[in-house]
């Protein structure tokens, strides 16, 4: 069990790294699977068990995460953090803001700066 363990930990911690590298550009769930060795299904299923999310759920808050960072420490606009963590656009990168956070970018931008 433990050996089955380790090397899932291995695995998971190869894809997390991937997406955490990565997160600026497109990546897909292949990609994932394939900076852990293993079929997506596999990936999908390590996810799952040991981070309770799916690898896009993941990336997508790692995104959101990083996101926080520019809205307080930077000037940058709303759009140009989209693209600076990975966001194809910046409506859709607001739309998850506003779901994951309550609020949008510029209000927890407005929020953190008070």
């Amino acid at each position: 069990v433990f050996k089955k363990q380790n090397s899932d930990f291995t695995i998971l911690k190869n894809m997390i790294g991937y997406i955490q590298k990565f997160h600026r550009e497109k990546i897909t769930l292949n990609d994932i699977a394939l900076s852990g060795s293993v079929g997506q299904s596999k990936c999908c299923k390590l996810f799952d068990k040991y981070i309770g999310m799916t690898p896009n759920a993941y990336l997508i808050q790692y995104r959101l995460h990083q996101s926080t960072w520019y809205l307080k420490n930077t000037d940058m606009t709303v759009t140009e953090i989209a693209h600076a963590v990975g966001f194809s656009g910046s409506s859709y990168y607001a739309e998850v803001f506003r779901k994951r956070c309550n609020q949008s970018p510029t209000e927890y931008r407005k929020s953190k700066r008070a």
